[in-house]
């Protein structure tokens, strides 16, 4: 596997130089920045892969850095680790695009897994924007990145994706969809959440990929929206005060079953996803969620949605 670039952000010197040491032993080196104005220094001479940062420092403070990095550099996998957490900044940090949220003292080998995950996240999102970036984006050298990697599997699916015929590739520009696919605008998307911060910043960051969606606060608002205007894709959360995920779930596949039902979760279970599974969800996804591997699946249940209405 390829070595992973990691840079260590806190102010305290002695714990995240410790912190440092544990991961070399590890066979994991790696940066460290002990402020905020230093950390963004590092990024801006050389990106890492994956940033382990603390949230209370002075000067340029934890989600300040965070808001940045995910602004300048989206494929950069940040990780908060703090001793001083609330359930407001965890989710303030996670609608800005964090990770993971992570309390000290971390576990070492914890830390080394997730920073392991977060690595394995930053290289799709980084192939997804080369893929939005060039129209004609070669396979062969992305499926070669991804086993030089040590993640053979998305090799495979590089190489197993659908190739558009010779006159597809002619008339699409760089950076369009395949023609069996809606172009983003055209998608009609639902985003479902009762965290009006959380899912208003989802909205903002897909519309700013070009894909514009509504949102609903809550299970009732999202079916009274359904008879209203019935969109191609529903991004619904499983967790809501009132008429939970699953229920509205069930109530959009019995009154439009062309509809493709996208779950997102917080608090993952098996039996949770083998009944979304069952009433026929499309996909079951773990907060937080990457925005690219969020497009990624919106759009792959928008030519599912397409399919099988015919459009």
């Amino acid at each position: 596997m390829s070595k992973i670039r990691v840079l260590l952000v806190d102010d305290e010197e002695d714990y995240v130089r410790t912190m440092a040491e544990r991961l070399e032993m590890r066979d994991l080196p790696s940066r460290v920045a002990t402020s905020g104005a230093e950390a963004l220094d590092m990024v801006q001479a050389e990106a890492p892969d994956v940033m382990v940062l603390d949230l209370r420092m002075p000067g340029i403070d934890g989600m300040q850095v965070l808001e940045r990095v995910k602004n300048e550099h989206p494929q950069v996998q940040v990780i908060i680790l703090t001793g001083h957490g609330s359930e407001k900044e965890e989710k303030e940090a996670r609608a800005l695009g964090a990770f993971e949220y992570l309390q000290k003292p971390a576990d070492t080998g914890q830390l080394l897994d997730t920073i392991t995950a977060a690595w394995k996240r930053g290289l799709k999102v980084a192939a997804e924007l080369l893929r939005e970036s060039k129209g004609k984006f070669d396979r062969t050298m992305e499926a070669a990145a991804w086993a030089e990697a040590g993640i053979p599997e998305m090799a495979v699916e590089a190489i197993d994706r659908p190739t558009r015929r010779p006159e597809e590739e002619v008339e699409l520009g760089d950076g369009a969809e395949p023609p069996a696919e809606k172009p983003s605008g055209a998608l009609k998307v639902l985003l479902v959440d009762d965290e009006e911060d959380y899912v208003r910043t989802m909205s903002e960051r897909m519309g700013m990929r070009d894909l514009g969606s509504d949102v609903a606060l809550t299970g009732e608002q999202a079916l009274e929206m359904l008879d209203e205007d019935v969109p191609d894709v529903m991004v619904l959360d499983l967790r809501m005060p009132g008429m939970g995920g699953l229920e509205v779930l069930a109530e959009v596949k019995k009154r439009h079953p062309e509809v493709e039902v996208i779950m997102l979760t917080g608090y993952p279970t098996e039996d949770d996803e083998r009944e979304a599974r069952r009433l026929g969800a499309f996909e079951y996804l773990h907060k937080p969620v990457d925005i690219s591997e969020l497009m990624q699946t919106i759009r792959r249940a928008g030519r599912a949605h397409a399919k099988s209405t015919g459009t």
